[in-house]
């Protein structure tokens, strides 16, 4: 019984010599590809949010109004704007 375990672990021993390095780059190789599938379902996702944001832009004009006013701060000829969120609004009270 004995000699067969030293034969096992031997042989065990020997193929872990033989195939350990092709066995590493394979756990290696397989977690660079578990990462880089991460990275491209967030790519995607990303891709798809920049294709909605685009369509809304060119096909929504109410949208880019919106964000025209709110970004610079225009406002249609005759039209009063109260800053709700501004510092000097805070500093009044």
């Amino acid at each position: 019984m004995e000699k067969r375990n030293v034969r096992l672990i031997g042989l065990i021993v020997v193929a872990l010599l033989v195939f350990g390095p092709g066995i590493v780059s394979l756990l290696h190789m397989a977690w660079k590809r578990h990462v880089m599938d991460r990275k491209l379902r967030e790519l995607e996702t990303l891709h798809q949010e920049l294709a909605n944001e685009r369509e809304r832009l060119t096909s929504d004009p109410v949208y880019v109004e919106g964000l025209i006013r709110s970004t610079f701060k225009v406002a249609k000829p005759g039209e009063l704007v109260v800053p709700l969120d501004s510092e000097e609004s805070t500093k009044a009270r």
